[in-house]
């Protein structure tokens, strides 16, 4: 992996502007041109995030500058599909969209925008959606890598649901990062529900064992009165690559956003989740799963701003540490002054498994208005020692009991995922291949 000096992030900025072909700039509004060489020049003016801001306190980008990135384009979305992580799908269920290195491969899913009432392309093909989101597009605000993102992004998903649409299929997006260089893939997402829709949604980042790629990806998602949207993430990455992501989502009335967040890979991640309930009865439930090894960071920041009275909102977080891992969880509670009889639940458990894993946890409440329902709470432990000693005295092994009794931990999130195949992909990555009935008869 080639390296260089500390300012290499910011550096890498002259290769991304102006925008070059292979991010479609032929065919590019020149309202998004201009924005993007807005973002560029904001891009150089902050500079990247450290530890003296509050937000990135825990996360340290001193590795990323190290690294000698360069834009993906589009000639890489031509990488070996034989090295490429073997993909589980169920194509009786699911029907798959899959991006390399951050652009469309239509040849390599199973989705032909067959299915009635929702429609799927690449960002860059939907003129319209593009007009649409100026607003988001174009929003970056003091955030250093959605300044990034925009002026880089190359490609993305477009999704648009119909009104009163059920779509009973499942869609699956697959990013997928592979190449002996480097890659600084910019993706940008933009999601969609119109009244009354319901859609269930999974986005898996793989990568190759040897990519050591930074993937940096913005999506919006909209669900308008009534819609709902269940929204399972996977990120599988390899150990060597690194995400930055950014969630921002509004909820307006009666509808509901229900996220499932699982980290498994990486070196570094970090996931910002913004969620504004916007109408009443709007509810949102946040849900994540992190599992740390080696020297991974895994940094989760959510927040959650009740706009309007009578809207409601749970977070459940639960992180597993081991060997000298790290952890973040920051939730935020923001209730506006005219937010009355809501309700706001937020947990952050976390597992850890030697004694130089770490976790940094910090809820938050900002509280404006009196008619409430707030709680919070986070715990830090280990493996009970008890529990572990009545499975070892029923003749488990210690590799086994401490397998059994860490799916335990997990397997609250892991139950809520009403998707067979990553339900079942995810308890082998925790118990391993077969061995989960086997297990539970044993400790019975």
């Amino acid at each position: 992996m080639a390296s260089r000096g500390e300012s290499s992030l910011t550096d890498v900025l002259s290769e991304l502007l102006p925008p070059s072909e292979s991010r479609h700039s032929l065919s590019e509004p020149d309202w998004l041109h201009e924005k993007r060489q807005e973002a560029g020049q904001a891009v150089k003016e902050l500079g990247f995030p450290n530890s003296g801001i509050e937000t990135w306190k825990y996360t340290s980008l001193h590795r990323l500058k190290k690294v000698d990135f360069r834009p993906a384009e589009i000639a890489d979305s031509t990488a070996d599909t034989t090295v490429m992580p073997k993909l589980e799908i169920d194509n009786s269920k699911e029907k798959t969209v899959i991006f390399i290195n951050g652009f469309f491969r239509e040849d390599l899913g199973t989705y032909k925008n067959t299915v009635a009432g929702i429609k799927i392309e690449p960002l860059y093909n939907n003129s319209n959606m593009l007009e649409k989101n100026q607003e988001f597009i174009s929003s970056y605000s003091n955030d250093a890598f959605a300044a990034l993102n925009l002026a880089g992004f190359s490609d993305g998903i477009s999704i648009e649901v119909d009104d009163n649409a059920l779509i009973s299929e499942t869609i699956r997006l697959v990013f997928i990062g592979e190449h002996r260089d480097p890659l600084l893939r910019n993706i940008k997402n933009i999601i969609q529900l119109g009244q009354n829709a319901q859609l269930r949604l999974i986005e898996e980042y793989r990568s190759g064992v040897s990519d050591f790629g930074l993937t940096n990806v913005s999506t919006n998602i909209v669900l308008q009165e009534g819609a709902r949207l269940n929204h399972h993430r996977l990120q599988n990455e390899a150990i060597s690559s690194s995400q930055i992501a950014k969630i921002v989502a509004s909820v307006e009335a009666n509808a509901s956003y229900n996220s499932d967040s699982i980290v498994l890979g990486g070196q570094l991640t970090r996931l910002e989740i913004d969620v504004a309930l916007t109408g009443e009865r709007a509810t949102c439930r946040l849900n994540g799963l992190f599992s740390g090894s080696g020297e991974q960071h895994i940094d989760h920041h959510t927040t959650v701003r009740h706009q309007v009275g009578d809207t409601h909102s749970e977070e459940l977080y639960r992180g597993i540490l081991d060997d000298k891992s790290r952890g973040v969880f920051n939730g935020k509670v923001v209730v506006e002054k005219d937010a009355q009889k809501i309700t706001a639940k937020q947990a952050s458990n976390n597992l850890l498994l030697s004694r130089t894993a770490e976790i940094d946890t910090k809820p938050e409440l900002q509280i404006y208005a009196d008619d409430v329902k707030c709680a919070h709470g986070a715990t830090i432990g280990q493996l009970d020692s008890a529990a572990l000693f009545y499975l070892r005295s029923r003749g488990i092994s210690e590799q086994k009991a401490r397998a059994l009794l860490i799916f335990a931990f997990a397997e609250e999130i892991i139950n809520t995922i009403p998707v067979d195949n990553l339900r079942s992909n995810l308890e082998r990555r925790f118990i391993g291949h077969n061995q989960m009935s086997e297990l539970k008869s044993e400790a019975c």
